[in-house]
Order: structure tokens, then C-alpha cells, then sequence
């Protein structure tokens, strides 16, 4: 399932008649004992387009495995694991069962999900032999979730797995790991001096920088159990800056594991991956890659930044973790000596047994922009995850990276970074701000100290100054702390486009609008053309004297603010004027009053902030047109495997290799590549009688907005809007077609505050659900925004629920309104977090981004 139907297709007449004519014209002759036996995953039944095409399904007898019952679970694993409590081989089955359950009912949007959401055979094998090490007792919670690693789930998803582990009686345990005397935590050093090693080449052993500190010694603790009971490969996940390298490395230091280092990229192939090419005397010579010198010589193979490999080449190390074997492009096989002996006149290079794999990797998405590595091979791993650290910890590594500065400052520096994780946590800030940015702000102040608080933060945000969505948060963040970030912020708004000083060449006497330059050329300090910087009387920015603002892209050139005060109030009043008529000009195209502007305006500025959030977090599943992809259809390169049947049939453009986006041949955004959004919105008498109560009408006014502003100029997505009161269950507001401009988009709310106005009384709501789900677009987002008034028509959760469960659409009930508890009362009991409460406009961004996000996993 992971090739193309084409590949699979090529062997079709090997399979059936035992032959196949090679590329160079030659006819291979199988054995008559030659068997093929192909795994693969099935397909998933919410999309449309099945590997399975009907030449693949005739070529092979197919048979289905069907996952364990509990009780062969439970005989399988007490054979591999005799020494396991039975109550703790209970509760894992039960997960299992209780997670298999929550997914049949509608769990999982999407095969991802499900995914996510298994516990696997190789992930209880994990868990199972951390638990029968003694000391382990009481981590079993912990080990589920590192397995499945919660931390860096959406939250739907790990309320999910949170409620099952309390349904099967997995807790948290009161045990924080060894402790001093002084109660902190610290390694168990009894298990590093049982796996402390020899080294035979002292200088590959890491001699890393690192500061003990709570949350790093957890990790620590971690990796080196997982490590003593044999756990041949590790994964350690975390967002970039916390400290993985670090803490990797100094385990490494402690065990003086010999290391070998590989870092990984967007560009890595399979090749570079098993070999080292050098140019030595004018020949080209492949020595052996680090990853088969440390199979080899049985050092640790740390592998940086594992997530930015394609996942098809990364995938390889899933064959020599699972199954002991790799092969060579020189045609060795690297293979254990308890793998099997291979086939005649076939190089085996045995792997030593101290060889380890211990991949680092960041969350796949924005603002990271790596591939899924956890979704393909995970489980095959030793999952850990190196969280944000605690103040302790971060006091700890602050004070030895700054001795001379005062508690006072750490502190305030720690408290800033407080803010800014729960602000990443709450979607106001895309990127997570980690010890890494804590500790340069720390050393600058220690090597500088007369440059002060501000200039050490301004060279932590330097970059993150031309993103003017992202510095309006910051700002607000600093400011609570007394830290006034840099005042030009604004200057640099519109990505970097400081022009500098500017100085008129003319006075400021007759406002105008300007000429048009056909070229496109920019003028500066002139008063001739429309769209010029730093100049007089015509429309543009940065000038003096001019009518209104005209942004043309170019550099900006501020006039000083002395030059400024010399036009005369004349020129004043008439370029208020011009401006005012040009306003109402703009008003009457948009079929929009001035009252209407300005109700339309202020509405909208109570969510712009929003809106540039939603915006922002929408990159996560954008299309990267400026990432190098695979480009396809090459006369040189690496062969393609999609087009192999290609080759055969003499096609010379049968090659791929890395390039930008806009190398492909261009073509139109595929309208089927579009995700299809039903918004529908609760307009009852209710929503009108209660807004004076909790705000509720406003909220979803300003919900409404919010999404037609984020997604309305955005191609991927097709918005229809259907509200439902007691009159109507299917109310239509707005289509797919309908124009996004100010003045359709008011008229939309106006309306809708007209129907909860004059409707009657009365509810719809499950009539509403049932309508909009039913007539849905295979895999489309339904987002039903209501209030919990719903006790008063006698409805019930379960009948909420039995709606949303349709398989093949992703239905999500948003509660924005309620009579005391009533609302969260009603999303606890609408299972698979289907329902969430939204009770603050600040909090619809990331509630919308985490649903858009797991729907495109």
C-alpha cells in the first residue's frame, strides 16, 4: 500500500506466470518454489480512491488478519512477559479493547486517527518490558502515554485516550523517580554503572555542556531504563529547543557509548543514507555511512532530526529494527547472527549487539514542516517525549548560563516564558518558545549587561519582527512583564520593507490622488505618482500631505514627523476631504453605507486578532509551494519507481529528483483537493432572549465572521452557511459561491440576528444535525455552533450523539451559550469529544485549527 498501483502492477505477470522481461531486454525465469507474500494495510474505506485497484486485487489469494482477541492477547503476553503482574496485564488488554471500542464508535475521523489511537502488539511490547524491570510498578500510565505519546496529540484526541485509561483503572501514580537527600530528582546510578560501557575510541563518546536540572533527569531516567532491558531503538520527540540533543547526549556521556551522528533533511536519499561518497585522486569512492559503521562496531546511531527525511526513506530502518536486516547497495546485507543465513553467495555483515538506534525527531506540521515519521513507524520504537521544562529545571540552567545576574531577573525571565507556553498552548502563538531562546537572552545579559533587558530580548525576536500578527502577541505578552519590545515593529510591517528616510522634494499644497505608473516603478520624495513612499500630496505611504493611503508593494520611506507639521491646515482640510469622498466612493462599491461600514468595522475589530490567528494556524495544512518536493517526469535523477512500467515500454522521462514546487508543470488548484465546510449556526429565540446573559448571539456573530474572513479568499476551502430555529431546520445563509466582500458578509449577520429576533420559539436542533450531516459531502466538516438550550425541548446527549456519527464526515458541535453548567455538562456526555464548549472568542482559533488539523492528517 505504501508503493503506487503501477509498481505493484509490473510483477503482475511474474506472479502469474512465473517470468518477467528485465529493462536491458532480458527474460527472468523464477523458480518453480518462487512465492511472493505481500503485507500491506488495508484500505481506508472513508476515501474514495483504493490502492486496490482490480488488476492488484486478481494478482494475490487475500487473507485478512484479524487483531487478537483478549484472551489470545492475554497468552501471548504472558508468554513473552512471565513475570508481569497480573492485574497490570489486565488493564493493558482492557485498554486495548476500551481504545478499539472508542474508535468503532466514532472516535477517529480519519485512518490516522485510528492509528493514533491503537495500541498495537509492538507498542504493549514496549510497555510490558519496561513493566517487568523491578521499580516499574507504578508507571503505567506514564508508559501508555509515552507510547502513545498524548503530549503531542490534539486534544480531542487525548481526552480520548485519558478517559479510557480511567475507565480501565490506569491512574497516576504518586512516584516521582529517585530523589536526594535534598528531595530532587537524579539518575539511578546503579542502572548507569550496569550499562556503562568501555570505549575503544574515547573521542566518540559526547562530552555535551549540561546542567542538571527536575525535568531533564526524568527524560534521562526514561531513555536509560528503556535502554538496560534491551530496547535496540529509541524515539525521542520534542518540540525544537528543549534540550533533545542535550539530554541524548548526556546519557551518552554518562554509559560512554561510543556515537556515531547522522542528521537528516529534505533532500536525504536511501543512498546517502547507507553510504558516504569522497572524491579521493580524481576517483569516487563510497566509504561506509555512519549508520553501518555503528551496525557494525555496535555504537548508538543517533539520528537528528529524523522528521525531515521523506518518510519513504526513513521507513528503511523500520526492516533493520523489526526484522534484523538491511540491504547494502554494494549487495552486502546488514543482518544479526539469530537472523536467518540468507541466500546462496549472499554477503551477510553481521550487526554487532550493543548496536542501538536512537532517533530525534520534532512533531510533524507548522511551524516544524517535518513529515509524520511517528504516524509510519512509531511503534516500532521506544517512544519518549521531551516536554517544556518546569521553573525548577529552567532556574537551574538559567543561573549556570548567567552567574552574574541577579534571582530577580531569572525569575522574570522564567515568568515571560511561562506566558508564552501557555499562550502556544492556547494557538496565540504558532511557534513554542523553549529553554533554547531563555538561555540566549541569559548569556547576552551576561556578556552585555549595559545593553539591558529590551536589546536582549529584541535579539531573541529579531526575525519575528517582519511577522506583525505574531509581534501584536508578543508584545502584549512582554508588556505584562514591564518589557517594551523594539518601537519598529511597525515600521517593518509588510515583510521588511524599511526604506529608510525620506526628504520631499516638493511642498505639500494640492492633494491628489497621482498618476499610475504603467511599470510599476517606485518613486520616492516625488508628488506625481500614486502608490510613491516619502513623498508629497499623492495617495501612498510614508508621505505628507496626500489624501489616503496606496500600498504598492514597494519599500517604504518615512517623512519625518517635523516635515509632517509643515503642510498647512488648508491642505489639511482638502485632503481630508478628497479622503472622506473616496470613502464614500469605496462604500457605495461595496453597496455598503457609512453606518453600515462602521458597524461592519467594529464587529470586525473585535476579532481581527483572531481572524490573523485562525490565518496563521491554517499554515499548518497549506499546500508548501515553496518546499522542495519530488519532481516527476525527469530525464535524469533517481528512477522512479511509479513509472517503472514506463521504463520497460522505452520512456526516457521515467527519473524524479528534488527540486522547487514551481519547477512541476503548473496547474490549477484540483477543486477535488478542496475541503468542503457546512457551518451550521443556531438562530433561535433563544440565542436572542439569553445574549444579554452570557453574550451568546455576539459570540456567534463574531464565530461567523471569524470564518468567513479566515477561509473566505482561501482556494482549499468551499464555506456554506445553514442556520435552524423553531420555524425551519435548514434556514440556507450563504453558498459555496456566495461573494465574500463587507457588504455580503454583513447582510449575512444581519439576517441572522433578524431571524433570532422575530422567529417563534421552538428548537430544531436535531433536525438541523440530521439534515446537514445526511446531505454532507464525502469527507466534509460540519461545525455546528449552538447554544445548550437544549433540556427545555427534552433532547438528549445520546440523540446528539447517534447524529454525529456518521463515518465518512467529521461533525462537530461547538456550545458557545448555557444556562449555568449546562453546556459543559452536555460535551462531557457527548462521547469522542465530538462537542466542546467555546466560551470566549479567543479560544474559537485553535478549537477551528485542531479540527482542520486532525481532519488533514
Amino acid at each position: 500500500d505504501k508503493v503506487s498501483a503501477n509498481t505493484i502492477s509490473s510483477i503482475a505477470r511474474l506472479l502469474e506466470h512465473n517470468e518477467l522481461d528485465l529493462p536491458d531486454g532480458t527474460r527472468l525465469k523464477a523458480h518453480p518454489d518462487f512465492s511472493c507474500i505481500a503485507l500491506a494495510h488495508p484500505p481506508d474505506n472513508k476515501r474514495s480512491k483504493s490502492w486496490i485497484t482490480p488488476e492488484i486485487s486478481s494478482m494475490f489469494y487475500w487473507v485478512k488478519v484479524k487483531p487478537k482477541t483478549s484472551d489470545e492477547l492475554k497468552t501471548v503476553l504472558n508468554r513473552l512477559f512471565p513475570n508481569l503482574e497480573p492485574i497490570q496485564l489486565d488493564q493493558i488488554v482492557r485498554l486495548r479493547d476500551r481504545l478499539d471500542d472508542a474508535v468503532a464508535g466514532g472516535a477517529a475521523d480519519t485512518m490516522d486517527e485510528r492509528e493514533s489511537l491503537m495500541l498495537s502488539l509492538r507498542k504493549i511490547r514496549h510497555i510490558c518490558r519496561r513493566l517487568e524491570r523491578k521499580g516499574s510498578e507504578s508507571k503505567l500510565a506514564e508508559l501508555v502515554r509515552n507510547a502513545l505519546m498524548t503530549s503531542l496529540m490534539p486534544d480531542r484526541e487525548k481526552q480520548i485516550v485519558e478517559t479510557c485509561m480511567s475507565d480501565c483503572g490506569i491512574l497516576d501514580q504518586s512516584s516521582d523517580g529517585l530523589k536526594d537527600e535534598n528531595n530532587l530528582s537524579v539518575l539511578d546510578e546503579s542502572l548507569v554503572a550496569e550499562c556503562r560501557r568501555t570505549p575503544s575510541h574515547p573521542l566518540l563518546v559526547p562530552n555535551p555542556r549540561f546542567e542538571d536540572n527536575p525535568g531533564h533527569t526524568k527524560v534521562l531516567n526514561g531513555l536509560l531504563e528503556a535502554h538496560s532491558v534491551g530496547e535496540r531503538a529509541l524515539l525521542v520527540m520534542g518540540y525544537q529547543g528543549v534540550g533533545k540533543n542535550r539530554v541524548v547526549d548526556s546519557i551518552l556521556h554518562r554509559l560512554q557509548c561510543e556515537r556515531e551522528y547522522l542528521q537528516l533533511h529534505r533532500d536525504t536519499t536511501v543512498q546517502s543514507l547507507l553510504s558516504s561518497p569522497s572524491v579521493e585522486g580524481g576517483r569516487l569512492i563510497y566509504y561506509d555511512s555512519p549508520l553501518v559503521r555503528a551496525a557494525v562496531n555496535g555504537r548508538i546511531l543517533v539520528v537528528d532530526e529524523a522528521d525531515k527525511a521523506p518518510v519513504e526513506v526513513v521507513a528503511l530502518l523500520k526492516g533493520l529494527i523489526e526484522d534484523g536486516e538491511l540491504a547494502l547497495p554494494d549487495g552486502r546485507v546488514l543482518k544479526y547472527e539469530e537472523s536467518s543465513s540468507g541466500s546462496p553467495g549472499q554477503i551477510s555483515v553481521l550487526i554487532h549487539p550493543d548496536f542501538r538506534l536512537w532517533a530525534l525527531a520534532n512533531p510533524a506540521g507548522y511551524p516544524f514542516h517535518g513529515n509524520n515519521l511517528a504516524k509510519e513507524m512509531a511503534d516500532v520504537f521506544s517512544c519518549h517525549t521531551v516536554h517544556a521544562l518546569d521553573p525548577e529545571s529552567q532556574t537551574n540552567i538559567l543561573q549556570s548560563y548567567g552567574p552574574s545576574l541577579s534571582n530577580k531577573t531569572i525569575q522574570k525571565i522564567i515568568r515571560i516564558w511561562q506566558d508564552l507556553a501557555v499562550a502556544h498552548e492556547r494557538g496565540m502563538i504558532a511557534y513554542p518558545f523553549s529553554i533554547r531562546e531563555a538561555v540566549s537572552v541569559v548569556r547576552h545579559l551576561d556578556s552585555f549587561p549595559d545593553d539591558g533587558f529590551d536589546d536582549a530580548i529584541d535579539n531573541v525576536l529579531a526575525f519575528d519582527r517582519f511577522d506583525t500578527v505574531l509581534m501584536k502577541q508578543l508584545d502584549s505578552i512582554f508588556r505584562q512583564h514591564g518589557v517594551k519590545l523594539p518601537s519598529d515593529v511597525t515600521v517593518l510591517d509588510g515583510g521588511g520593507r524599511d526604506g529608510g528616510i525620506s526628504t520631499p522634494r516638493t511642498r505639500a499644497s494640492s492633494p491628489k490622488h497621482g498618476k499610475l505608473d504603467p511599470t510599476g516603478a517606485p518613486h520616492v520624495g516625488g508628488n506625481t505618482w500614486a502608490g510613491g513612499t516619502g513623498g508629497s500630496d499623492t495617495a501612498g505611504l510614508g508621505g505628507r500631505g496626500g489624501p489616503y493611503r496606496l500600498d504598492l508593494g514597494h519599500k517604504v520611506h518615512q517623512v519625518s514627523d517635523e516635515m509632517k507639521a509643515q503642510v498647512s491646515e488648508e491642505a489639511r482640510r482638502r485632503a481630508k476631504e478628497m479622503g472622506e469622498r473616496a470613502l464614500e466612493e469605496k462604500l457605495k462599491e461595496l453597496n455598503m453605507g457609512k453606518l453600515d461600514w462602521e458597524r461592519y468595522n467594529s464587529l470586525r475589530q473585535r476579532v481581527d486578532v483572531q481572524i490573523q490567528q485562525l490565518q496563521t494556524h491554517l499554515k499548518d495544512i497549506k499546500r508548501k509551494k515553496e518546499e522542495r518536493v519530488w519532481l516527476r517526469r525527469q530525464s535524469t535523477g533517481e528512477l522512479d519507481d511509479s513509472r517503472i512500467v514506463d521504463a520497460i515500454a522505452g520512456e526516457r522521462d521515467v527519473f524524479k529528483r528534488r527540486g522547487m514546487a514551481d519547477e512541476a508543470p503548473s496547474h490549477s488548484f484540483d477543486e477535488d483537493e478542496s475541503m468542503f465546510i457546512t457551518l451550521v449556526v443556531d438562530v433561535s429565540a433563544s440565542m436572542y432572549r439569553f445574549n444579554s446573559y452570557d453574550g451568546r448571539l455576539q459570540r456567534l456573530l463574531e464565530a461567523t465572521l471569524m470564518i468567513m474572513e479566515a477561509l473566505g479568499d482561501d482556494d482549499r476551502f468551499q464555506v456554506k452557511i445553514v442556520g435552524h430555529n423553531g420555524s425551519s431546520s435548514r434556514i440556507p445563509l450563504a453558498k459555496s459561491d456566495t461573494p465574500k466582500d463587507p457588504a455580503t458578509q454583513l447582510k449575512i449577520l444581519e439576517e441572522m440576528v433578524a431571524h433570532t429576533q422575530y422567529t417563534w420559539a421552538g428548537d430544531s436542533t436535531l433536525e438541523a444535525i440530521e439534515s446537514a450531516v445526511s446531505s454532507a459531502h464525502e469527507d466534509e466538516i460540519v461545525l455546528i455552533i449552538s447554544d445548550a438550550n437544549l433540556k427545555r425541548y427534552h433532547i438528549e446527549p445520546e440523540e446528539i450523539s447517534s447524529l454525529l456519527k456518521r463515518s465518512d464526515v467529521h461533525a462537530h458541535l461547538i456550545l458557545i451559550g448555557s444556562m449555568g453548567e449546562e453546556a459543559k455538562d452536555l460535551a462531557k456526555q457527548i462521547p469522542n469529544g465530538r462537542a466542546q464548549v467555546c466560551s470566549d472568542s479567543e479560544e474559537l482559533p485553535l478549537l477551528m485549527k485542531n479540527i482542520l488539523a486532525s481532519v488533514t492528517r
